[in-house]
């Protein structure tokens, strides 16, 4: 894997294997293998998209880029920095430059906190601002997600499952992060709302050069977005490539079968 200049991360035959309780005193315990070599790199301003069925392992490469979960072997990369190897607080400090955005927009916003707290909750966490400061970063990004100043006082459940999702992103956008990683972004969301996210998060690429992961089973959200594609199954790619080719040709029989599950409007 050829890393350059451009390259936000790389990642460099990563395996994560998880041990499994024993089951007797006089087994050793099994093994879960849940990824088993992976590597690829994303340049700035791109957009790589994993796709796989649940249980392939794509959820766990997103909690290892982020730094969550640690490595049985491999690295991984942000700027040329192995953030596996950082100290806490070096991690801490790094994940300023990289966000994630969660499956459920419901779960993953307090629903104790208004939206000005929840959006600024990670400045707060890593860097210095006055209160002023931070209003102002938060009405920013807002906005950015086409938002308005007066949703900072409301809380969670006073949106729309979209208008959450974009408070999510919001939140992952105030640190201003070079990395997105998003698991599962609009798989909570009705197909309308699906398509409005998915158009926000290119606005958003094409406004401010943010560099996306994006973890997905459906196939024609990481067609939407992503310039690449890797097509997960037991923990390894077995298939990647540019996505309107690997749409178009692809070589591997599980990609084959993933892209005929695809449904089809027929008039």
């Amino acid at each position: 894997m050829t890393e350059t200049s451009n390259t936000v991360v790389a990642v460099e035959n990563v395996h994560k294997h998880y041990t499994l309780p024993r089951e007797t005193l006089w087994q050793p315990p099994a093994k879960v293998h849940a990824i088993n070599g992976v590597s690829f790199a994303i340049e700035k301003g791109r957009s790589f998209g994993v796709v796989g069925e649940s249980g392939c392992g794509k959820s766990t490469l997103a909690r290892c880029v982020m730094g969550l979960e640690t490595l049985t072997q491999g690295s991984v990369s942000f700027r040329g920095q192995n953030i596996h190897d950082q100290s806490l607080e070096e991690l801490r400090q790094s994940r300023r430059h990289f966000q994630m955005v969660f499956q459920d927009p419901f779960g993953s916003l307090d629903p104790r906190q208004k939206v000005a707290r929840i959006v600024a909750e990670p400045i707060e966490a890593l860097e210095k601002a006055t209160g002023d400061e931070r209003r102002a970063r938060v009405i920013e990004v807002l906005r950015a997600v086409g938002l308005k100043e007066s949703d900072t006082d409301k809380y969670p459940h006073e949106f729309s499952g979209g208008q959450r999702q974009r408070i999510a992103i919001a939140r992952a956008l105030i640190t201003r992060p070079a990395l997105i990683v998003a698991d599962e972004p609009v798989s909570a969301l009705d197909v309308s709302v699906q398509a409005q996210v998915l158009n926000l998060l290119q606005d958003l690429q094409d406004e401010f050069g943010v560099t996306y992961l994006l973890i997905s089973h459906d196939l024609a959200v990481v067609k939407f977005v992503c310039d690449e594609v890797a097509v997960m199954n037991e923990g390894v790619f077995v298939e990647r490539g540019p996505t309107e080719e690997i749409f178009a040709n692809p070589q591997h029989d599980y990609t084959k079968t993933l892209l005929a599950a695809v449904p089809h409007i027929t008039g």
